[in-house]
């Protein structure tokens, strides 16, 4: 052989099993690569599966954020402590700062048949803002709630709201220091509007008879399942042994049904109304 084609040939092959060396290096750090690659995601996977919080403490971590935005943003104490009383408030003290400065609308909406008693909450966003005594309606405004709900009913006045009959009450002198609703806004305030009304215990069976009369019943509660001081609420109706009501600071409430043993003890004074 001539020695230059040697030379050529030999050279030839020793690229030639560099080049293959060469794929073979590369393939290998592929790999490499794509096996670490699976091990992070598998670790992370893994780290996921560690940290994946129950319904439960999800809703912990939310209401502790919410708290913890709310004192950052100078949110009233008394609108924070709202959420341990009934954490269905959480998204009204979410957004207390932005709405506290926004008009308050004149009107609520109509029941959805004459007679019904709507149930508005005093935390709504709408009007729970506005201040009531020392505090505001979202704290302190479940009387005057009620009334609006069974003055609405009754009359179909939709401009009876929450927040008008909070003005009512403090024009006329209806809330003291501590920031208690008088019972005497109950009567008074149904003179205004046009209705009757008779204070004074019911047994089971007259509280059927009036509920059933379609004749809405306030309550001022005792400590228990529905406050830890004091509160109002709305009998609504009566059947088969269940009461329902409306609880101006819990949709919960509202949405169970009751028998009379279980709210009687806790009911302090009863105000029937009607009609005309």
């Amino acid at each position: 052989m001539i020695p230059g084609i040697a030379a050529v040939i030999l050279l030839g092959g020793i690229a030639g099993g560099a080049a293959l060396h060469c794929a073979q290096v590369r393939q290998e750090e592929e790999a490499a690569r794509e096996a670490w690659r699976q091990q992070e995601e598998q670790k992370k996977e893994e780290q996921e599966e560690e940290i994946q919080l129950t319904p439960e403490e999800e809703k912990q971590a939310r209401i502790a954020q919410v708290k913890a935005q709310a004192q950052e943003e100078g949110c009233p104490e008394g609108i924070i402590a709202l959420i341990d009383k009934n954490e269905e408030t959480l998204d009204f003290v979410q957004n207390y700062m932005e709405n506290k400065d926004r008009p308050i609308p004149d009107t609520v909406e109509a029941p959805a048949a004459a007679g019904q008693i709507p149930h508005y909450l005093q935390w709504d966003e709408r009007w729970g803002c506005a201040p009531y005594g020392t505090g505001t309606i979202a704290e302190n405004g479940c009387g005057p709630t009620c009334m609006s709900m069974v003055i609405v009913g009754l009359t179909g006045d939709t401009m009876a709201t929450p927040y008008r009959l909070v003005q009512y009450s403090e024009q006329n002198g209806f809330i003291d220091e501590a920031n208690n609703t008088y019972w005497a806004l109950m009567d008074s305030a149904a003179r205004q509007w046009g209705i009757s009304c008779r204070e004074g215990m019911l047994d089971e069976a007259s509280l059927a008879a009036e509920l059933g009369a379609g004749h809405p019943v306030i309550c001022s509660m005792l400590p228990g399942d529905f406050t830890d001081v004091g509160h109002f609420l709305v009998l609504t109706g009566y059947a088969d042994g269940q009461v329902t009501l409306n609880d101006p600071f819990s949709i919960a409430n509202t949405q169970k049904t009751w028998t009379y043993a279980d709210i009687k003890d806790q009911i302090k004074e009863m105000w029937t109304f009607t009609a005309g």
